[in-house]
């Protein structure tokens, strides 16, 4: 047996002396691990105190295994010694784990312990400083790319003007004050809406004041719209500092590096201007209503009071307004009689909204104490009269104020597009209303001449010399009118023909645009006054007023009557190979029964009735006309049978697609179309008579510059919606046009300008037109003062004069175009007088510093002043001399040769200007037979 064998017994006694000691090491090794984890386990405190046995169970066991832990520890570390972090186990849960419970409470304790003291720092000193916010606000402001603070926010001020051409003024909405300080009971209405913790308030729970006060960014607030927003229910989180550093920022786009932006700026603008210069700021410029900017402006138009003087209801009734000017709109239906069942269902929601914002509010200041329970139950709404019992007055948008037509249509035009600016898009209104820095809208209306237009207008409609052309066109009318009331069982407003013309002078209204060659408008007149009324985009508080009556605006619509024939004319010659002396049949086209005469006619029908050949005028059936003749005599019947040709009419109706024009394409079927018996828009056909000056269509505008703070922010003329449009691109054919206008006006219906502007000939071109049944006459035409247009472009304007009525019934203007060219002919003989004076004056003050012997000779003078005198206003034989001196140029030509130095017919040379004078009509002589 292996116990009894003594080389067993030899072998256990004999041992490896080096094994030996390591084994003794590791037995120390694991008697000071063991000495180490028990130790851990059990303090010298625990063992004075005496341990229970159940704890020392437990401890050993945690001794044990904290013993084996360190071994391996040891273990791992002896293979790897490298190893820069050695666990005592390699399973990443465990890992984690210890970190977890190892570091996460001394990470809560110490950040309870941070956040506490950062608290007390922020909040300690009082509610509205949170000094740590600021610091760290600050910090960011003066390290990132962040856009600076002005000086003052008066900096923001806003101010607006339009003037005219020379620079004139035609509106000014003045110099907005946007630090103007607000009454303490008005900053108590906009809290109570918007924001309740803006500013402390002494009835408030002292938690509130202390804790929930912010500092111009609320905090929870904005988690709270975060949350909302993530829930599918965005809303807005920004508080009223931060809707002023977003004005002052321009910030439109809701992104999230824009709302860091206002965050940061927020916090700056509360610490360098203060809470209530910035509530001021905000009252002052806030949107309360469409197109209302600030509670001054609010008081004034929806209360007609001044801002102190409105009640604590009606404030917070303007305060519901923000930002949703929809609440106003709702409003006001309500306060002109509807109620909530009438309105729709959007109408109903933004009123609904805007009560429980109202009440909502009211409920908060009875709690302030600011109103008594008993104003909260009379102002609380609950009903459509207790909205109306707030007090709203019909308001007026205060964009306009006593216009006239000029800036009303220079403000609609801009109102009608947005802008770019510094990036931002903003609207009309904003702009003219809002915008920061001066505004200023230029355009090319001249004031001066807008003046003479609406003098002429009324002069010439009040004349005696204009009723009297009335009355000859309407003497066959009247019965008929009176007839038309009692087929219609109503009572006519007149007894007798006297009556009936003084209803037709009651009714009776025209209009004048003048445009120059670039489309620009420089003189609108929309009718004989300018009134405005209920039915009007903006109301009154007045009753019984007529409404605006607009015979120009871009959406008003003209019957072209015979001034179609000069385009008809134009495709006529580019399309048929036709000329001006190609000759062409008067014919009717259909012979078909008119029920209003009970009998079958020929139409169309002319304004002169068939002679037999060679008798009366020799307006014989189907006697032959050039085309030149056809449009100075206006004959119907050949235009009729133009338009009827397809080739002409397609390339006609192809042109005016091509621009734009509205037309009913259903008339423009028929041969009616092209006699001018269908409307179109009357600005439009203004810009068609335009585009025969050099070939190109624009359609009429007003606003040439805005400017903010002098730098151009938009250009008319490079508006991509004003752009030029080959209409009359012939050349050959657009001039052969213009020298049939010219004749028209020379001699043929445009002729009755003569007794208002004697110097008409061959400087003004257009055509006249009459409607069916003379319901409207109309003129439209070109002038230039100069005989030499194309030398003076910028002379050149082009006119359109509607006469027309307002009323019912068959009451006529008469088949005369007398009432539009006399008017015409008067504003072109103030052009024409005005230019010629500003040219003598230079001529004669020219020859003043050049001529010593002329400088002061009041003799002199006067020889000049007689000469011209002679040369405008005398006879030479039995015709006037002006027929032989056209235009401005010539006369200056004149000028020049009687204050000519060499021959100085100033010093009193009859004869030599004798010599001069017969030279001017010999040559139109000349001109005459050629």
């Amino acid at each position: 047996m292996a116990g009894h064998d003594p080389q067993a017994k030899k072998n256990q006694h004999t041992v490896d002396p080096g094994a030996t000691e390591k084994n003794e090491q590791q037995i120390l090794k694991q008697q000071a691990i063991k000495y180490k984890a028990f130790q851990h386990t059990f303090s010298k405190s625990d063992i004075n105190r005496g341990i229970p046995e159940k704890k020392i169970l437990k401890g050993l066991r945690e001794s044990k295994h904290l013993e084996e832990s360190y071994y391996k520890y040891l273990k791992e570390l002896e293979k790897n010694p490298n190893k820069k972090v050695v666990f005592p186990w390699e399973n990443p849960l465990l890992r984690m784990m210890f970190l977890i419970t190892y570091w996460m409470p001394r990470l809560l304790k110490w950040s309870s312990i941070c956040l506490g003291l950062l608290f007390f720092i922020n909040f300690v000193p009082g509610p509205t400083q949170h000094i740590i916010e600021f610091l760290v606000a600050r910090t960011i402001y003066d390290t990132a790319q962040i856009q600076r603070l002005p000086q003052s926010l008066a900096s923001y001020a806003h101010s607006a003007k339009i003037v005219d051409t020379g620079g004139a003024l035609i509106k000014s909405y003045g110099q907005r004050n946007i630090t103007k300080e607000i009454p303490l009971k008005v900053k108590l209405a906009l809290l109570a809406c918007e924001d309740h913790y803006f500013m402390p308030h002494e009835k408030n729970p002292w938690y509130i004041n202390m804790f929930l006060i912010h500092a111009g960014v609320s905090w929870p607030n904005l988690g709270g719209a975060v949350k909302d927003t993530l829930l599918g229910h965005p809303r807005g989180a920004s508080t009223i500092v931060m809707q002023n550093a977003k004005k002052l920022l321009g910030n439109s786009d809701r992104t999230i590096t824009n709302k860091l932006e206002e965050i940061i700026i927020s916090y700056m603008m509360v610490a360098k201007f203060g809470k209530d210069a910035n509530l001021d700021f905000y009252i002052n410029t806030v949107p309360v209503g469409s197109n209302m900017y600030g509670f001054s402006v609010a008081a004034r138009n929806y209360f007609k009071k001044e801002l102190p003087d409105l009640t604590l209801q009606q404030l917070v009734a303007i305060a519901s307004f923000i930002p949703n000017h929809n609440r106003q709109l709702a409003f006001y239906q309500i306060v002109k009689g509807k109620d909530f069942a009438e309105l729709d269902k959007e109408q109903l929601r933004h009123a609904r909204e805007a009560i429980n914002k109202i009440n909502l509010a009211l409920v908060h200041l009875r709690d302030l104490e600011e109103i008594t329970p008993q104003q909260y139950q009379q102002w609380r709404l609950t009903d459509e009269e207790s909205i109306r019992a707030i007090g709203f007055r019909d308001y007026r948008s205060p964009l306009y104020g006593e216009e006239e037509w000029a800036s009303w249509n220079v403000i609609r035009e801009i109102c009608s597009r947005t802008y770019s600016i510094n990036d931002q898009t903003v609207t009309g209104a904003q702009l003219m209303l809002d915008v920061r820095g001066d505004v200023v809208v230029e355009t090319a209306v001249d004031l001066s001449l807008v003046e003479e237009s609406k003098n002429s207008v009324a002069s010439f409609l009040n004349s005696p010399e204009y009723r009297k052309i009335l009355q000859a066109r309407n003497r066959n009318f009247w019965k008929k009118d009176q007839q038309y009331y009692l087929d219609r069982n109503m009572a006519p407003p007149y007894v007798d023909f006297d009556g009936y013309m003084e209803d037709l002078y009651r009714n009776i209204n025209a209009g004048v645009i003048i445009i120059n060659q670039q489309g620009e408008i420089v003189s609108y007149v929309g009718g004989k006054e300018f009134i405005r009324g209920e039915n009007d985009t903006v109301s009154t508080d007045e009753e019984g007023e007529p409404v605006i009556i607009d015979l120009m605006n871009k959406q008003a619509t003209i019957t072209p009557s015979s001034t179609i024939k000069p385009v008809i004319a134009y495709f006529a010659m580019t399309t048929s190979n036709a000329t001006l002396q190609t000759l062409l049949p008067d014919k009717p086209l259909e012979y078909k029964y008119v029920e209003s005469e009970a009998r079958q006619v020929w139409l169309p029908r002319n304004w002169y009735n068939y002679d037999k050949e060679g008798q009366g005028a020799n307006h014989f059936l189907g006697r032959q006309y050039s085309l030149l003749e056809a449009q100075v005599l206006s004959v119907n019947t050949i235009f009729a049978r133009l338009y009827s040709n397809k080739q002409i009419s397609g390339s006609l109706l192809l042109s005016f697609d091509r621009i734009g024009l509205r037309y009913n394409r259903e008339d423009a079927r028929f041969w009616p179309f092209g006699i001018g018996a269908s409307d179109i828009p009357v600005q439009q056909w203004l810009g068609v008579y335009n585009a025969f000056l050099d070939g190109t269509y624009r359609e009429p505008f007003f606003v040439k510059r805005i400017l903010i703070d002098g730098m151009v922010v938009f250009e008319g003329r490079r508006d991509r919606a004003k752009e030029s449009i080959a209409l009359f691109d012939s050349k050959k054919e657009r001039e052969d046009e213009m020298q049939a206008m010219y004749e028209v006006c020379n001699r043929g219906t445009g002729a009755t300008m003569k007794s208002e502007f004697k110097y008409h000939r061959n400087l003004v071109s257009g055509k006249t037109g009459t409607a069916p049944k003379g319901r409207s006459a109309i003129f439209v035409s070109h002038f230039n003062p100069y005989r030499d247009r194309l030398a003076h472009p910028d002379k050149t304007v082009t006119m359109i004069v509607s006469v027309t009525l307002t009323s019912g019934g068959t009451n006529s203007v008469g088949f005369s175009t007398e009432g539009p060219t006399k008017i015409g002919g008067r504003i072109y003989n103030y052009l024409f007088q005005k230019e010629l004076q500003e040219m003598m004056d230079a001529e004669i003050e020219k020859a003043k510093r050049n001529d010593p012997n002329f400088r002061n000779n009041h003799v002199y003078w006067a020889n000049v002043n007689r000469y011209m005198n002679r040369l405008l206003e005398e006879k030479a034989g039995k015709d006037y001399i002006y027929e032989s001196i056209i235009g401005v140029d010539s006369y200056q030509e004149a000028l020049q040769q009687i204050l000519n130095s060499s021959n100085q017919i100033y010093t009193g040379k009859d004869d030599l200007f004798e010599e001069l004078l017969r030279y001017y009509l010999n040559q139109e002589k000349i001109v005459k037979i050629n």
